[in-house]
């Protein structure tokens, strides 16, 4: 699946135990986001990075993912500095740039950044399978394990059957303009889209049953920790506890 493509691969990362993945990626997400010192989101930043690098992930692809991050950053960029008020930096025409309202969306690029290297370094290293078994075996919720693995499975479905129908307009000449015609056929296409995403879920849902399906995946494979999953669990704590004394 294209939703899996950085989980295909040999390094240290891939090779580790999906539930130490896991229960390192939880923390780091909550004190980046929490977090509202500027020296320790870059330290937390630097710590995915630096995990991208031993996963080997830095592509053109990991690149494109980043760039469509930092795309929405661009708004905050345009919008949060003049809108903030605070200790006045710069001015551009009538609007005032406050030292506030710029440390306000650097703080949120910085972690909407690292945010993204920690999701591809750690749970995005494993396929879905053994994530939503290590879900499992860590306890969480069966309901929620099955929800998102269903969604992690057909969310790329989804996308394929947008994808046609989007062909399927450009095939009968339809361009997208600023007009009631266009308004009128993209309600008509979300619409539809939904519809076929209903009917796809029922026909899933009807053969589950078929397979004796009963809302929860049994366990068919455990997880056995190794002594480079150890020796991963002691540096990245070491990381976490610097990062958070910081």
């Amino acid at each position: 699946m294209q939703l899996e493509t950085f989980s295909q691969g040999k390094s240290l990362l891939h090779l580790l135990d999906p539930r130490v993945k896991l229960l390192a990626y939880i923390p780091f997400i909550f004190l980046t986001a929490l977090s509202s010192d500027i020296f320790q989101v870059l330290a937390s930043l630097a710590a995915a990075t630096i995990l991208a690098g031993i996963a080997r992930l830095y592509s053109p692809l990991l690149f494109q993912r980043l760039l469509v991050v930092n795309v929405f950053m661009v708004f905050l960029w345009i919008t949060l500095p003049f809108s903030i008020s605070g200790e006045p930096l710069w001015n551009a025409g009538p609007l005032t740039a406050s030292r506030e309202g710029v440390t306000m969306p650097l703080l949120i690029t910085l972690k909407a950044n690292a945010v993204a290297l920690y999701t591809v370094s750690l749970p995005g290293t494993s396929t879905i399978i053994s994530l939503s078994h290590a879900m499992l075996h860590l306890r969480f919720p069966e309901k929620i394990v099955t929800v998102f693995y269903f969604f992690y499975r057909y969310i790329g479905v989804i996308g394929d059957e947008y994808a046609r129908m989007l062909r399927m307009l450009q095939a009968r000449g339809f361009h997208a303009a600023t007009s009631l015609h266009t308004i009128k056929v993209y309600a008509f296409f979300t619409g539809m889209l939904f519809i076929k995403s209903l009917e796809r879920s029922e026909r899933v849902y009807q053969a589950l049953l078929m397979r004796n399906f009963h809302g929860a995946f049994p366990l068919l494979a455990h997880f056995r920790l190794k002594r480079q999953d150890l020796i991963f669990t002691f540096l990245i704590t070491c990381f976490f506890l610097i990062i958070s004394l910081l």
